[in-house]
């Protein structure tokens, strides 16, 4: 059984011409759409609204009276080859404000795009039979229009399924007389349209010739890379260096700037930047920055808080407590927590030197405490975990072996009222047994002896002490 195709006006279609009949205002039909009919051949229906399934709507080309039927407006539109990859098996009319005013199917045909190796531009026609043409706005076609046409498909009416003769014969005339006016031309030049001879070469110099897609292929596979291409050669950068992106989105950037050369490392998490890795060829010296640890054949040979040699100080020191990455500390002014008290300035302008297998997670370490303001003196202690920490000792050098000299509890004259750091008035006052234990060994009571002072001219004031430990 044949396939019947046609065009029929929807009820809104009808309404809105006679209405524009009446109101002698001409209806403005501004749209065609076409659709696959979800992927079948679709029977018109005066009371659609739309179609089954629409693929594309775009403006309408070209609206007029067919000369041989002053009944018959004809619609036509120009689907231009980048459009396509469906089928065609209905069309619809619309006007300015969206009403379906008719509707069509229309035999089955494919409209590829460029995509798939084809450049066919295709025109779409539909007609439809009113009462009076008048109640209708024509559209005439622009030149542009019209030459961007490949040929015509077929129309889709109630009696015929081909476009006339008359309409294909004077297309074809009209084609034909354009391009034998347009065969009269000089050679092409650089400044002047006009003929021009195809070249396969990459390597010439002429102007007169264009390149035929033959070499731009064997340029493109010359000077292209691809993924698994060996590049051969000297790899210059620019001034904004050479990128590699990570799967991550962290990337790595090599730039060079004047006589240096740096690592430049973003981290997609925090959005930052931080360059890791510096060469100064002036100075030839290679500088590592915010970087934590450098290792070596799987060695760690640099870690933060490592003092650096020809550094004028060391990593700050906060708590000595946390302190388990080995490295040099510098000290201030403040007296920071886990330090011994020395008293005084005797805390300030110091050291702190960590040795042993300290790292962020644990370990064992060793403390060592060199204060340095009224002299050196050296104080260490082992700590493990930061959980088991020994208390400070002092080791004894030139600068206090007269503190260690003086037996722990033996009385000493004081040209003063208040007893020196580390040193206890014989007032008869009671001590702490268990903090000074070397103490208690001579006083086991934990009572201070009685000693009077002496004024010998009552200017001169002594007072008896006792070192305590």
């Amino acid at each position: 059984m044949n396939q019947t195709y046609n065009t029929i006006l929807t009820q809104k279609g009808v309404a809105l011409l006679d209405n524009a009949t009446s109101q002698g205002v001409p209806l403005k039909i501004t749209q065609m759409a076409v659709g696959d009919g979800n992927g079948n051949i679709t029977k018109p229906d005066a009371t659609q609204t739309e179609l089954v399934h629409e693929v594309r709507r775009a403006a309408i080309d070209k609206l007029f009276v067919d000369n041989e039927n002053p009944c018959q407006i004809i619609a036509e539109q120009v689907i231009p080859e980048t459009d396509g990859g469906w089928f065609i098996h209905e069309i619809g009319l619309f006007d300015d404000r969206d009403n379906l005013i008719a509707v069509g199917n229309y035999p089955a045909t494919y409209k590829p795009n460029f995509i798939e190796d084809s450049d066919r531009t295709q025109v779409i026609r539909m007609e439809i039979t009113v009462e009076n043409t008048e109640a209708i706005e024509l559209k005439n076609e622009t030149t542009e229009v019209f030459a961007a046409r490949k040929y015509i498909e077929p129309r889709a009416d109630a009696t015929q399924t081909a476009a006339t003769q008359k309409y294909v014969n004077d297309a074809i005339t009209a084609k034909i007389t354009a391009h034998e006016k347009s065969t009269n031309h000089p050679n092409a030049t650089t400044s002047a349209k006009g003929f021009v001879q195809l070249n396969s070469a990459i390597n010439s110099k002429l102007e007169t010739q264009a390149a035929t897609p033959l070499a731009v292929k064997k340029v493109y596979d010359k000077a292209v890379k691809r993924a698994g291409d060996t590049m051969t050669g000297q790899l210059t950068l620019s001034n904004k260096g050479l990128k590699i992106n990570n799967a991550n989105n962290d990337s790595m950037t090599l730039m060079t700037l004047n006589d240096s050369y740096s690592h430049v490392f973003y981290n997609a998490k925090t959005n930052t930047s931080a360059r890791k890795l510096d060469y100064d060829s002036t100075k030839n010296i290679w500088r590592f920055q915010n970087v934590k640890d450098v290792t070596i054949n799987d060695k760690s040979v640099l870690k933060a808080g490592d003092y650096g040699i020809g550094s004028s100080e060391g990593a700050p020191l906060r708590n000595a407590n946390d302190v388990l990455l080995t490295g040099f500390y510098g000290t201030d002014l403040v007296n920071r927590p886990g330090l011994p008290d020395l008293g005084g300035l005797d805390n300030v302008w110091a050291t702190l030197a960590v040795y042993g297998s300290g790292n962020q997670w644990g370990g064992h370490v060793e403390q060592l405490y060199v204060p340095g303001f009224r002299g050196p003196r050296i104080l260490s202690r082992n700590v493990y975990n930061l959980t088991d920490k020994m208390n400070w000792i002092e080791s004894i050098t030139e600068t206090n072996i007269d503190r260690f000299i003086t037996p722990v509890g033996v009385p000493l004259p004081w040209p003063g009222n208040v007893p020196p750091a580390g040193y206890l008035e014989c007032n008869g006052a009671q001590f702490d047994i268990n903090k000074y234990r070397e103490l208690a060994s001579t006083y086991p009571i934990g009572r201070l002896p009685e000693l009077s002072t002496w004024y010998p001219n009552k200017k001169n004031k002594f007072i008896y002490i006792v070192k305590a430990k």
